[in-house]
């Protein structure tokens, strides 16, 4: 196998692998868990038509079964994890059987938390094929799914056997999909490598045009502050909680709608311009950084403000965000270009004022 290996430093540390291939799994499974191992992947209808075969190809010497969810991030649900408890008992599923999860965020968070809860604990291995996925959600063993109150509420710290990333299924993402993942990217950029947010600038036009080289840079650098952010703090202590920046402001948007009409990246993106807005207003970041933000996330197509919300309403959303603590809404900021801060603080009139910015 070609490609760079990153270890996150874990209770069960495990390795990410950029730039692998699809058909080569099996053999590391084999090394691994060795051959002869009962195989559930789940995966979505699109991915499964794209990269199953694929996949498949290197389990031959395996007994692999098959679930298929249906897409959309309501399906990162309890009846949802009901369903698939179903069918990987009547596929003949136990503790010993490894779960392969194929696909984007919804698919690794799903499959991830199906694999922390069925009898108590199986075997995982994460296989992102969008950038989303490779950048953030299949980094840090974070499972999870969505309940009506707020996005990622039932879940836990569970972390996969591998993370086994094939930047060839990017070239089959739509652009949207790309758009999420680039919204991530920057995030890690503005809170934690001010280098990376230059390479992005830098390069935006083989960005736009979907270069394959300048991707799997792009993406490994990405992994990589995700790693470091992961392995100094797996559980959400300190320092991993700047991966949160956007996602209070954000995760408040996608469930004023229901998961319906904006994606993970479009909140993102607007949720860390109001957060930046905040940081602006006390002092810790300046008009320069906050315009230079906007300028790169505009440049790619991500949005910087929305239209028609009561920022009342999305205030009160943003009270069941999962970092709060004793009532109090912890929100984190930028501190400049390429650090982060976590305050305790905040209130609710500076939080709607930070929304003001950003609604039309």
């Amino acid at each position: 196998m070609q490609g760079q290996r990153i270890d996150v430093a874990s209770v069960k540390p495990y390795p990410v692998f950029l730039g692998a291939r699809l058909e080569e799994l099996g053999d590391y499974l084999t090394t691994r868990i060795g051959a002869g191992e009962h195989l559930l992947v789940i995966t979505h209808p699109n991915v499964g038509d794209y990269y199953l075969d694929t996949l498949q190809k290197g389990l031959s010497s395996f007994m692999v079964n098959t679930l298929i969810v249906p897409q959309g991030e309501d399906e990162k649900s309890l009846d949802r994890l009901s369903d698939l408890t179903s069918e990987a008992i009547a596929c003949g599923a136990d503790r010993k059987t490894m779960v392969l999860a194929l696909g984007g965020g919804v698919i690794g968070d799903l499959a991830g938390f199906f694999a922390s809860v069925f009898m108590r604990g199986m075997r995982y291995v994460q296989i992102p094929t969008t950038l989303l996925a490779m950048v953030d959600s299949s980094i840090g063993g974070k499972v999870a799914v969505n309940h009506a109150a707020g996005k990622n509420l039932l879940g836990d710290f569970y972390p996969p056997l591998a993370v086994w990333t094939d930047f060839s299924t990017l070239e089959t993402l739509p652009w949207e999909e790309m758009l999420n993942g680039l919204a991530e990217t920057i995030k890690h950029a503005v809170i934690a490598d001010e280098e990376l947010l230059s390479f992005i600038e830098k390069h935006q036009e083989e960005i736009m045009a979907r270069k394959p080289e300048l991707y799997k840079e792009l993406t490994s650098r990405s992994s990589a502050v995700k790693v470091r952010l992961v392995s100094e703090d797996e559980t959400e202590q300190g320092k991993r909680m700047f991966l949160n920046y956007g996602h209070s402001f954000g995760h408040a948007l996608e469930a004023e709608v229901a998961y319906q009409g904006i994606t993970h990246g479009q909140g993102v993106s607007i949720g860390m311009v109001a957060a930046a807005h905040l940081a602006q207003e006390r002092g810790l970041m300046n008009s320069g950084e906050v315009e230079r933000l906007i300028k790169l996330l505009k440049a790619f197509g991500l949005p910087v403000t929305v239209r028609a919300k009561n920022p009342r309403v999305l205030t009160d959303l943003m009270g069941a965000d999962k970092k709060n603590y004793k009532g109090q809404k912890v929100l984190v900021l930028p501190k400049g270009i390429g650090q982060g801060i976590v305050i305790r603080d905040a209130n609710d009139e500076e939080i709607l004022r930070a929304w003001d910015k950003v609604i039309e």
